[in-house]
């Protein structure tokens, strides 16, 4: 509870001072809708929403300790998260946005040892399907074409 505890108001900080630093982005007279500080507003509010939903848990449900054990992955298998994270950027390069999320989201859940099935893929495409639209369609944010589509 406390190391969770800690870490989100370690986060809520990061929040603060990521939006703190977004604001000093200079207005530009060729801005669309968005703007240059719309997305970084947005990351800031999303993580500072991730912060609060950790705090709370921490404070409403109290691990036990073979509980607190388990949760914690060793520091390979979050290398490996960070591998997965940083292959997205050439994969959306070669693929497209949509298609590397999808074998993002998908990926990740293989590499959590979920079992592959027809949920797995309907999470992995209606995941890929909701932040397309977000950042494509809603926010206007060009994202990678990819060399295949």
């Amino acid at each position: 509870m406390r190391k969770d505890l800690l870490l989100s108001a370690i986060l809520l900080c990061i929040a603060a001072f990521y939006y703190w630093v977004s604001t000093d982005i200079p207005v530009s007279t060729l801005e669309d809708e968005v703007g240059p500080r719309g997305l970084p507003t947005v990351l800031a509010a999303l993580l500072a929403m991730v912060a609060i939903v950790i705090g709370v848990r921490a404070i409403l449900i109290p691990a036990g300790p073979a509980e607190a054990k388990e949760a914690e992955a060793p520091w390979p298998r979050a290398l490996g998260m960070l591998v997965i994270g940083a292959l997205y950027i050439p994969v959306a390069d070669f693929i497209g946005y949509w298609g590397a999320l999808l074998l993002l989201i998908g990926g990740v859940s293989v590499y959590e040892r979920m079992k592959p099935t027809w949920r797995t893929a309907a999470v992995a495409v209606g995941g890929a399907t909701f932040f397309w639209l977000l950042f494509v369609v809603v926010l206007g944010v060009r994202q990678p074409q990819g060399v295949l589509f």
